[in-house]
C-alpha cells in the first residue's frame, strides 16, 4: 500500500489532475496544513464564542466577531489553502506556507480585536496586513498548475475578499473621527 502512496505523487501531471480533488490536496498536505489547522480553529472558536457570548446576549460586534472567524477566518483560510496547494504552478514550501497562513491569521486577529474594542489604528493596521496579504497569496498563483475554472474561481475569491477591504473599512470607521 505505502508504494501506491508513494508512486501517486510521481504520476504525471495529467495522471495527477485525473485524481480526486481530496487525493491531489492529500499529496500536497504540507503546504494546506497551517491553514486547514488555522481554518478549523477559527471556525470552531467561532462556534464557542456564538454558543458563549453571542447567543446568550448578542451585541454588534459579537455577532459581526463570530460571522469573521467563521466565514473569512475559518472557511474562507480552507479556500485559500486549498487554493495555495493545488492550483499554484508549484506548491508552496512548507515554511512558506506557514508564513502566509500566520500572516493571514494575524491580519484577522488584528482586524477582530480592532473591531471588537474600538481601535481604529489596530483594525486599520490589520487592513492592510490583510490587503498585503492577499495580493501576495494572488501573486503566487500568477501561473496557475492549469487553466480552469477553479484557479478563476479562487482569484475571484481573493478579489471579493481584497474589494471587501475598503468597504469594511467604511463601514467599521463610520462615525469614529
Amino acid at each position: 500500500m505505502k508504494d501506491v502512496v508513494d508512486a501517486a505523487p510521481a504520476a504525471g501531471s495529467a495522471d495527477a489532475a485525473k485524481r480526486p480533488v481530496l487525493l491531489q490536496l492529500w499529496d500536497r498536505r504540507a503546504a494546506f496544513k497551517p491553514f486547514a489547522v488555522a481554518g478549523v480553529a477559527a471556525v470552531v472558536a467561532g462556534g464557542g464564542l456564538a454558543s458563549a457570548i453571542a447567543a446568550p446576549s448578542p451585541t454588534r460586534h459579537g455577532v459581526w466577531a463570530v460571522a469573521y472567524l467563521v466565514l473569512v477566518l475559518g472557511v474562507g483560510q480552507l479556500v485559500i489553502g486549498a487554493g495555495q496547494a493545488l492550483l499554484a504552478a508549484e506548491p508552496p514550501t512548507p515554511g512558506v506556507a506557514a508564513v502566509a497562513a500566520a500572516t493571514f491569521n494575524l491580519s484577522g486577529a488584528a482586524i477582530v480585536l480592532g473591531v471588537v474594542t474600538d481601535r481604529i489604528a489596530v483594525f486599520d493596521a490589520g487592513c492592510a496586513l490583510l490587503f498585503g496579504v492577499l495580493a501576495w497569496l494572488l501573486y503566487v498563483v500568477r501561473r496557475g498548475a492549469r487553466r480552469s475554472w477553479a484557479l478563476w474561481g479562487y482569484r475571484a475569491f481573493i478579489a471579493v475578499l481584497t474589494v471587501s477591504i475598503p468597504i469594511g473599512m467604511l463601514v467599521t470607521t463610520a462615525g469614529h473621527g
